[in-house]
């Protein structure tokens, strides 16, 4: 308990003032302490040098507390220290996984922690395709969007077949909602895939041309065009 109440004041003495409303941008519904993400990343260094042998049970801990805290950049910390472990994150069950994710809101605090859940996928890639598939029809919003967004690092780095199909899947099955979290992800993942999938994309676009979401449909043929994102 006390590490993770270090890290909350650690977070508030870094809090900035801003007229501008950071929590709207952000799409989430917590507190904005308004500070910058190379503090963030500064403060999820420094707890890793500090703990560098944490036992397993107080890194959970750690993390269930900033998950489930009440600002916006509780939860981004939480993420940054999530990925700070590569062993210890290996070892987390998919339920906890979906648990954290639960926990969160907009595409910002989604973003981040689908980075490192791209880590955890690759230790667990059975564990790890089952649980997107299931990401990918659920009726919370922000889990369909992580089920596209953690797939855009490995898609971007791992030509492995099975994820191309999967990224395919993913995004036939949203491909028809209009929310913004959902297109500008299928745009993203569709332009991830063109570094070893040039061509499987074009297809796609040219066959889906009807059913994907315009700015999808835009930015990748741009992406294709010019090779610029």
């Amino acid at each position: 308990m006390q590490l993770s109440k270090n890290l909350t004041t650690e977070i508030q003495k870094r809090a900035r003032k801003t007229t501008f409303d950071l929590a709207h941008y952000f799409g989430t519904a917590h507190h904005v302490y308004n500070v910058s993400m190379p503090d963030l990343r500064k403060l999820a260094a420094s707890f890793k040098k500090q703990n560098s042998t944490l036992p397993f049970e107080r890194y959970v801990n750690v993390l269930d507390r900033l998950f489930h805290a009440s600002s916006f950049e509780e939860k981004v910390l939480g993420s940054l220290i999530f990925g700070a472990f590569p062993k210890l994150l290996s070892e987390l069950p998919d339920k906890t996984i979906d648990a954290w994710l639960e926990r969160l809101t907009g595409w910002a605090e989604v973003d981040i922690y689908s980075d490192e859940v791209d880590k955890w996928l690759s230790s667990n890639p059975q564990e790890g395709v089952a649980l997107l598939k299931r990401w990918n029809k659920d009726s919370y919003l922000e889990k369909r969007r992580a089920s596209l967004v953690v797939l855009c690092r490995t898609i971007r780095h791992d030509p492995d077949d099975q994820y191309v199909s999967l990224s395919f899947q993913c995004i036939n099955t949203l491909k028809h909602e209009k929310h913004v979290m959902i297109t500008k992800a299928i745009s993203w993942i569709l332009r991830a895939m063109i570094t070893y999938h040039k061509d499987d994309v074009r297809s796609y676009l040219k066959e889906n041309l009807a059913t994907l979401p315009k700015i999808a449909i835009r930015e990748v043929t741009r992406k294709l065009e010019t090779g610029r994102k």
